[in-house]
């Protein structure tokens, strides 16, 4: 019984004394204006920054914490920004037992019209870095609560215009030792909203190089849902991590208004990866990214230990429609082509190759099927491309399209804004040229031997044209062409006897030697086409400054009695613009037309019919064999010599 009662008087005493110690530490706390001059000296004897405070109360009941309003911290001398926060009204809760020891022991913040501003220097610094990592010395942290509302976030890099964040609420909360943290918050941005929840195993070692912790974090935005899972960084610099990342958006709209874009993809979007880091260097494996109708998988990584940054990829698509893949990730659709063009005057990514400077890497890319704009499919393409600095190689590049085969290799350079092409084609058909790239007209056949080799500088396509230096051989085919019009304009061209059909043209072959210098190509011979009527050997130049043709050569029967517009005027003229050239008499022979007009009256014509015998029986070489004779070739030789540098 006495011991018992002696328990009791110890129990009392130390009650007591319990109070003794809280009133004087409470009485310290109450003293508003001395924690006000604790704190702004702490803070600027050990984080070298100005801490102001408005009004202070102390609150005891339901438990211990500090009322504060017109909180503000100063951000560090060379951020744009003034203050790192600024609060409008603000609450400090304490542990109740520390505070019998005399330690403030803050478990939870509160924040109402909380402006955080977060800024990044170009050399790197963070205003939010603290000298030593240290903070009040007379504080330590335990929160189990965290909530803010009616906030703001802004985020500037260097002299960038800031990214700004409102948050309608942040709720948080755990255990003393950051474990089993869980936390829900509803971010908007020009009224578009973004929820992100999430749960993290133990953030305790928050902010420690290479801290991890298992965890999950989701975001909704819209229709677009998110989800990141597995050992989470909690370093800011993300040195290691080990994480699945899955995203699942019928439609991004709503996500790409909260990022501040303002198109997202229409098109579903469905994306999968598993990332892991150790040490700066980053493995992606598992890929798997649908974007309407396109299917891309693969895996690479990235090297961040070296001086500069090191990466590699292995690509696969199953499908990539460059109209529609474009249009299904929100870019806007190119404007049309303006008359008379070949290409669209929109700019070239350059930009993105200058912005590989100071990186290097590789991708190998495989796509089963990819339709080019122009309409044209290409089938097994395949291509090895190297990085280096804002200059990109490909090694080598192939695949399959309208009917034959095309590889070669190619280098970009971003700053000069240069090409080089190797281009060599085999057995595509004119047939599915035309077919897949919509023209009207019927062909059949025309197989088409292609090879390039060219330089260019620019910074859109028809700029590249205008600048195209080197040359370009093409070779086609027999074909047929069923056109009325051309059958006719063959007709009268080449014989009136003629028992030929009128309603199409029956290509033997069309050769183009074209040796272009800063976009034009100019020569004696160098387009030169046959049909089974009649045969053309052209002079003149194709100019893509101004994508334009100018040609003149002469029409000749291939074989029997014709008496067609050829046997009183052969010369012919082929000009106007590449997309749309025109065909007609040559003016220049037309004292040579006068002249065999004048023969056929006086003799009857005889004359005519004996030159088309003559014709028929020794007709000139093939012209198609012309354009790549010693002949032509040294011709240009001596004009590339002649010409101005």
């Amino acid at each position: 019984m006495r011991k018992g009662r002696k328990a009791l008087l110890w129990g009392i005493c130390g009650l007591v004394l319990a109070f003794v110690i809280s009133a004087v530490t409470l009485s310290t706390l109450s003293d508003g204006k001395y924690l006000k001059e604790l704190a702004r000296d702490k803070a600027r004897q050990e984080w070298s920054r100005d801490l102001m405070i408005g009004d202070l109360s102390l609150q005891l009941f339901p438990y211990p914490r500090l009322h504060a309003k017109h909180v503000m911290l100063s951000n560090p001398d060379w951020a744009r920004d003034k203050h790192l926060f600024d609060a409008e009204d603000m609450q400090v809760e304490f542990a109740f037992l520390p505070l019998l020891t005399g330690k403030f022991v803050v478990s939870g913040l509160h924040f109402d019209g909380l402006k955080a501003n977060f800024n990044v220097a170009n050399d790197g610094r963070r205003s939010w870095d603290f000298p030593g990592e240290k903070a009040l010395s007379s504080f330590s942290m335990a929160l189990t609560t965290l909530n803010a509302k009616d906030s703001r976030v802004r985020f500037r890099r260097g002299n960038d215009e800031a990214s700004t964040w409102q948050i309608k609420s942040l709720r948080a909360g755990g255990n003393q030792d950051l474990h089993d943290v869980e936390f829900d918050m509803q971010l908007e941005r020009d009224n578009h909203l973004l929820q992100l929840d999430g749960k993290i195993d133990d953030l305790s070692p928050f902010g420690q190089q290479g801290a991890v912790s298992n965890g999950v974090i989701s975001a909704k935005s819209g229709q677009a849902t998110a989800t990141i899972s597995g050992k989470i960084p909690l370093d800011l610099a993300m040195h290691d991590f080990d994480l699945v990342v899955a995203i699942d958006a019928p439609s991004t709209q709503e996500f790409f208004g909260f990022l501040g874009k303002k198109q997202g993809a229409p098109a579903p979007l469905k994306a999968s990866v598993t990332l892991h880091t150790v040490n700066r260097k980053t493995e992606f494996k598992d890929l798997k990214l649908q974007l309407g109708k396109m299917n891309l998988s693969g895996e690479g990584q990235l090297n961040l230990r070296g001086k500069r940054p090191v990466f590699s990829a292995q690509l696969q698509a199953d499908r990539v429609d460059m109209i529609q893949t474009f249009l299904d990730a929100g870019q806007p659709p190119f404007p049309p082509k303006k008359p008379g063009q070949l290409f669209r005057d929109n700019p070239l990514a350059w930009h993105l190759l200058v912005a590989l400077n100071g990186s290097e890497g590789k991708i190998d890319a495989d796509i089963a099927v990819l339709k080019l704009r122009s309409g044209i499919e290409v089938t097994d393409a395949s291509a090895k491309i190297s990085f280096n600095d804002d200059r990109m190689t490909v090694n080598k590049f192939s695949g399959k399209l309208l009917g034959g085969t095309a590889a070669g290799d190619a280098f970009f350079d971003g700053r000069r804004k240069a090409v080089q092409l190797n281009l060599q084609m085999q057995d595509a058909t004119l047939e599915q040229w035309f077919k897949q790239t919509g023209k009207s007209t019927d062909i059949s056949g025309g197989k088409m031997k292609v090879d390039a080799k060219i330089t260019a500088l620019g910074t859109t396509m028809n700029e590249l044209a205008a600048t195209v230096t080197g040359p370009v051989d093409i070779q086609l085919g027999p074909a047929k062409i069923f056109s009325p019009k051309a059958g006719q304009a063959e007709f009268w061209l080449t014989g009136l006897f003629s028992a030929k059909d009128s309603d199409r043209v029956d290509l033997s072959c069309i050769s183009a030697r074209l040796p272009f210098r800063s976009g034009l190509a100019e020569g004696e011979g160098i387009v030169g086409a046959r049909s089974d009527a009649s045969q053309l050997l052209t002079r003149g130049n194709i100019d893509l400054r101004d994508q334009t043709l100018d040609l003149h050569g002469r029409v000749r029967a291939r074989s029997g009695v014709n008496l067609g517009i050829s046997s009183f005027a052969s010369g012919v003229k082929i000009t106007g613009q590449l997309v749309k050239p025109e065909m007609s008499l040559d003016e220049s022979a037309a004292l040579g037309a006068i002249a065999r007009v004048g023969a056929a009256i006086f003799t009857s014509g005889l004359s005519i019919v004996a030159t088309s015998i003559w014709d028929g029986a020794n007709p000139e070489s093939d012209p198609c064999q012309q354009v790549f004779s010693d002949k032509a070739k040294a011709a240009d030789n001596k004009a590339k010599r002649q010409a101005p540098d």
